[in-house]
C-alpha cells in the first residue's frame, strides 16, 4: 500500500469550503484514488452534477443506498442518482457549507471514504461512504451511512 507521498495524488482546484488538509490516504491504485478525491472534492465541491453523475457507471444496475440517521434510501441508475445529488445539492449550498475528506482506503476495486460536512442546517460529524468500482474506473455500487444532526435555525435567519 502506497501512502500519499507517492501516490501521485492530482492536483484539484477546492472551493467551497471543501478540504482535504490531513487526509490520509491507503492504496493500491492511484488512479481509482484520484477517482474518490475527484468525486468528493472535485465534482462535489464545485455541485458539479453532470460530474458527478459521469463518476457512475451507465448501467440500470449501478446503485447508491444512502443510510442517513438509520433512514434508507435506494438510488438506482443515473437518473435517480442526478435526482439524489440535485437534491443533497440543496441541503449543502455553495456558501456557508464546509466538507473535509478525512481519510481514503483503495484496495483492488473497492473504496472507502470518511469524511465530515457542516451546512448551514446540519451537521455531519462522521461519514462514510464504500464504493465498488467496474475496470473503467465507474461507481457501480456506492454505499452512504451518516449521522445527520439538525441546526435549529433562528426565526429571524428563515427565509
Amino acid at each position: 500500500r502506497e501512502r500519499s507521498t507517492s501516490l501521485g495524488l492530482i492536483p484539484i482546484e477546492l472551493d467551497n469550503g471543501c478540504t482535504e488538509e490531513g487526509c490520509s490516504y491507503e492504496s493500491d491504485n492511484a488512479h481509482l484514488t484520484n477517482v474518490i478525491r475527484r468525486h468528493y472534492l472535485g465534482h462535489f465541491g464545485h455541485r458539479d452534477i453532470d460530474g458527478i453523475v459521469s463518476d457512475y457507471a451507465d448501467a440500470d444496475t449501478t446503485v447508491v443506498i444512502h443510510v442517513v440517521n438509520g433512514e434508507r434510501a435506494r438510488f438506482k441508475g443515473r437518473n435517480e442518482i442526478r435526482k439524489a445529488f440535485e437534491d443533497i445539492f440543496n441541503l449543502h449550498p455553495k456558501t456557508n457549507s464546509t466538507f473535509h475528506l478525512k481519510h481514503v482506503v483503495v484496495d483492488h476495486n473497492h473504496g472507502m471514504a470518511v469524511w465530515s460536512a457542516t451546512t448551514p442546517t446540519a451537521v455531519f460529524p462522521q461519514s462514510s461512504d464504500t464504493f465498488v468500482f467496474n475496470s473503467d474506473g465507474k461507481i457501480i455500487k456506492q454505499f452512504f451511512n451518516c449521522q445527520m444532526n439538525a441546526i435549529e435555525v433562528p426565526w429571524h435567519d428563515r427565509e
